[in-house]
């Protein structure tokens, strides 16, 4: 039998909860994260709003515009007619493809809703440890926004002068409290990179307490990943959580996969604090495109050549940027960015938003070569 669950008041109504339910809930309510700090849902957006904030070429989002690949296309269309199966063949055939590739085995993996999932249960583990979280500004703040909402405390780093993570004031701002550092690397939204071996020589330098996320949504886009990950931290049994993602290099954004690489008793405690079951759809997709690397040479190849016509505009104009590694490109605007984002949007060019404290600066997603063409010519044409 069902408990039942009554809420008082002039509303009351009774909410049935299965067992399946309250055991899924117990990590959580065993680690005594509250609720309560949970922001609430916005309002819905007015659809006449929302067609006006996505008017235009779409430069905003860092997705790529040529996917998904032939691959996983026909994966996609080929798995349509057992969508009535729930997806428990194709999650672990996922899991023990990544983990071949990886020298690790499935238990090191976890699989989320896009990587943003993993960075939402790295932060709620450091809170339910009632830790601290460190991390830069700016930079993908999705763990630091999560982890804050649960009630843990977070502090933020500036970026160094080259607008990268500052490893030394990251290592002498651990504290006995700290539990967590969240690392994206290349950095959102500034593009800027570690050094691989840097890297894992910061992790391996912190104290056993402290586990550090690193977020490598866009390694694959520009860079050898073998040399500049941190996986090998993973295989080492160190305190790191690598987080990827499907939506970037592989075109799958819609579809909504990512993955986290970790010791199994991490991937233990995330695996029990998760909320969501990936498509059959997505899953397939995903590992398609994973095998699929002619694809991924020819999104490298595009994106690529779509920042090669970004910085070669913004360079004749003289407007500073950053040295990017991702699929996108920071750039100093010489005004307010909001005054310059509604310039664009004027021209036919959705981008995205301000990035604080970088108040004048802009960051543009790259789109098709063709868009990246028309969006030079939108450039030259607002500074001229």
């Amino acid at each position: 039998m069902n408990p039942r669950i009554a809420t008082g008041g002039a509303a009351a109504m009774t909410v049935v909860v299965t067992r399946r339910a309250l055991i899924h809930a117990a990590p959580l309510l065993a680690g005594a994260v509250s609720l309560a700090g949970l922001p609430r849902p916005a309002p819905a957006q007015a659809p006449a709003a929302a067609r006006q904030a996505m008017t235009g070429i779409r430069l905003s989002g860092n997705e790529n515009p040529y996917g998904p690949g032939p691959a996983a296309r026909n994966a996609i269309a080929a798995a349509v007619g057992d969508s009535w199966k729930y997806p428990i063949a194709e999650e672990m055939a996922l899991k023990a493809q990544i983990a071949e590739h990886e020298g690790l085995t499935p238990r090191h993996v976890l699989i989320g809703d896009g990587s943003s999932e993993i960075l939402h249960l790295a932060g709620l583990l450091a809170a339910a440890d009632q830790g601290e979280v460190l991390t830069a500004v700016p930079t993908f703040n999705v763990t630091a926004a999560h982890a804050r909402a649960m009630g843990a405390a977070v502090r933020e780093v500036p970026l160094d002068a080259r607008m990268t993570y500052d490893l030394p004031a990251l290592k002498a701002a651990v504290s006995p409290a700290t539990r967590l550092i969240y690392i994206c690397n290349p950095n959102n939204p500034t593009g800027t990179m570690l050094p691989g071996a840097q890297l894992r020589d910061f992790i391996a330098g912190l104290p056993p307490a402290v586990t550090v996320l690193v977020d490598e949504a866009y390694l694959e886009l520009a860079a050898d990943v073998r040399a500049e990950s941190v996986a090998a931290r993973v295989a080492a049994d160190g305190n790191v959580i690598v987080a990827r993602t499907f939506s970037k290099l592989h075109g799958l954004a819609g579809l909504r996969i990512g993955y986290a690489l970790a010791r199994p008793d991490i991937i233990e405690r995330m695996a029990r604090l998760k909320l969501t079951v990936a498509s059959s759809l997505g899953l397939v997709a995903a590992a398609a495109s994973y095998a699929d690397l002619k694809f991924q040479a020819e999104s490298r190849e595009r994106i690529a050549e779509g920042l090669a016509i970004t910085t070669a505009a913004l360079d004749e104009l003289q407007r500073p940027h950053t040295e990017t590694r991702g699929n996108f490109v920071f750039f100093d605007t010489g005004k307010p960015a909001g005054e310059f984002l509604g310039a664009m949007r004027q021209k036919g060019f959705a981008l995205g938003r301000p990035f604080p404290p970088y108040t004048n600066w802009c960051r543009v997603s790259m789109g098709t070569v063709e868009q990246m063409r028309a969006f030079a010519a939108a450039l030259r044409a607002h500074y001229a």
